[in-house]
C-alpha cells in the first residue's frame, strides 16, 4: 500500500516535534538568540490531511534574547509538553538558566507551568539536546551538550538524580525502560546505562557497552527501547563515519545481548522514532529521505526520497499510528499518511510472470506426451453412456406395456 506525503512550509527553523494523545502536533523552533526577524516559537497544530495543511490552534513565542527550543516530548496521556530552550546570556553566565520548562496546551494557547535547571555549563554554546517521557509519563529524562544527563519527576519537575557521564561531548539521546528501571544514555563512542531502581545508587552507571563493531569505524547516534511488540528489545542507531552508512542494533532490552545487526541505509541517520505500540520503525537520512521499517524484522515498509531540501532534524508517529511528521531546518514540516497494515506481498517483474506461465506449460506439455490420460478418461464416458441408454430403453419398455389396448368393431 503506498502511502501519500505533503510539505507545509512554517515561519521558523524546526528544530524538534512530537505528538500528543490526540494526534495534534507540536513543533519547536527558531532563528535563536539575537538573531532578528526569526522568531523562536512552540506552536501547536491540527493536521489537515485533505487540504494538505497544517492548522495552528496555541503557539508561544519566546523573547529574541532567549534560544530557539531544541527539543520537545509531550506527555503520553496528558496536554503537557516539556521543552528544553535556553534562557538569556547573561542568566546562562550567572547560572540561573532555567532551560527545562513544562507548558500545559490548551485548546488556544500554551501556558508556560514550570521552569527548572537542568544544565550546569556557563557557556551559552551548551543546551538541552534532549528530552525524553517515560512511557507511563512519570519521569522526564534530558540529556545536555555539557555530557550530562538529569532525570526529573512530572509534574512537579523536582530533580531524582544527575549523572556526569562524559566530558566535552554531546549526550546524544536518553530513554528510560518500560519499568523505570534504567535511564539508557547515548554517547558517540558508547551507551551507558543509569541506575533509578536503587535509591542509594540512583544515578551511578551500571553498565556500559562500547560502539566497537568489526571493520567498522562508528558512532552511536540513537537509541530507543522498545515497547507493545517490540517490549523486549532495544534499538541502537550506529552510523559509520568511514563508509557513511547506517545500522540497526537490535539489543535483548535487559542483558543488552547483541541480537541483531542490520544495514538499513546508505547514508547516516539525523532523527529515528518509534511508534507506541512498537510496530513501526521510522527514520531520516543524511540523503533527505524518510524510511519506514517493520521494527521486528527491519524489512523496509515505505521510503520517501527527498523529503527536505536541508537537513531532517526529527521525526515522530502519530499515537494512532496513522502519520509520520518531520521538521528541517530549511522552514519546512513534511507530513506522510502511512496504512494501519501495510501490504506483505512481494512486488513480482511481469516478465518473470511470464517466464514461469511458459515454464509451467512446458512441464504440462511434456507430460501429456509421456502419459497417455485417454484410458483414466475413456471408462467413466463408457458407462456414462451405458447407463443414459439403459434408461431410455427401460422407458420406452415402459410406455408400451402401460399401452391400453383398443378393440375395433368392424374386427
Amino acid at each position: 500500500m503506498s502511502s501519500s506525503s505533503f510539505s507545509v512550509s512554517v515561519d521558523f527553523p524546526v528544530f524538534s516535534l512530537a505528538f500528543t494523545a490526540d494526534n495534534q502536533l507540536v513543533l519547536g523552533g527558531g532563528g535563536g538568540a539575537g538573531r532578528s526577524g526569526v522568531k523562536n516559537k512552540l506552536c501547536c497544530y491540527k493536521i489537515d490531511t485533505r487540504r494538505k495543511d497544517l492548522e495552528e490552534d496555541a503557539s508561544f513565542e519566546f523573547s529574541f534574547d532567549e534560544d530557539a527550543p531544541m527539543c520537545v516530548d509531550v506527555h503520553p496521556k496528558e496536554p503537557f509538553v516539556v521543552v528544553g530552550v535556553n534562557s538569556t546570556a547573561e542568566d546562562i553566565k550567572q547560572g540561573t538558566n532555567k532551560n527545562c520548562r513544562s507548558f500545559r496546551i490548551f485548546e488556544d494557547k500554551l501556558q508556560l507551568e514550570k521552569a527548572v535547571k537542568t544544565l550546569d555549563s556557563k557557556q551559552v554554546e551548551d543546551y538541552q539536546r534532549v528530552a525524553r517521557f517515560s512511557y507511563d509519563g512519570s519521569l522526564i529524562a534530558a540529556g545536555t551538550t555539557d555530557g550530562k544527563a538529569h532525570v526529573l519527576s512530572y509534574p512537579g519537575l523536582e530533580p531524582l538524580c544527575t549523572s556526569a557521564l562524559i566530558d566535552n561531548d554531546h549526550v546524544l539521546d536518553v530513554d528510560i525502560n518500560l519499568e523505570n528501571e534504567k535511564l539508557l544514555c547515548v554517547l558517540s563512542k558508547e551507551l551507558k546505562l543509569v541506575n533509578l531502581r536503587n535509591k542509594k545508587n540512583i544515578g551511578k552507571v551500571i553498565q556500559t557497552i562500547p560502539c566497537s563493531f568489526k571493520n567498522m569505524k562508528c558512532e552511536f547516534r540513537a537509541f530507543r527501547y522498545g515497547r507493545g511488540f517490540t517490549k523486549d528489545i532495544g534499538f541502537a542507531i550506529v552510523n559509520d563515519i568511514v563508509k557513511k552508512a547506517a545500522y540497526i542494533i537490535k539489543y535483548d532490552a535487559f542483558t543488552f545481548e547483541q541480537l541483531k545487526m542490520v544495514k538499513v541505509s546508505s547514508k547516516p541517520i539525523t532523527a529515528i522514532t518509534l511508534s507506541s505500540d512498537g510496530a513501526i520503525l521510522a527514520f531520516a537520512s543524511a540523503d533527505l529521505s524518510i524510511t519506514v521499517l517493520d521494527a521486528m524484522t527491519l524489512k523496509t515498509l515505505t521510503r520517501i526520497k527527498e523529503a527536505h531540501s536541508f537537513s531532517i532534524t526529527c521525526i515522530a508517529i502519530s499515537p494512532d499510528r496513522q502519520i509520520i511528521a518531520s521538521g528541517s531546518a530549511d522552514n519546512t514540516c513534511r507530513i506522510t499518511t502511512i496504512p494501519i497494515q501495510f501490504s506483505q506481498s512481494v512486488s513480482i517483474n511481469p516478465l518473470h510472470t511470464l517466464l514461469l506461465a511458459i515454464v509451467v506449460a512446458c512441464m504440462l506439455l511434456w507430460l501429456t506426451t509421456l502419459v497417455d490420460i485417454e484410458p483414466y478418461l475413456r471408462p467413466k464416458t463408457i458407462i456414462q453412456e451405458t447407463n443414459i441408454a439403459s434408461d431410455v430403453m427401460k422407458t420406452v419398455e415402459k410406455e408400451v406395456i402401460e399401452q391400453p389396448t383398443v378393440v375395433h368393431s368392424d374386427l
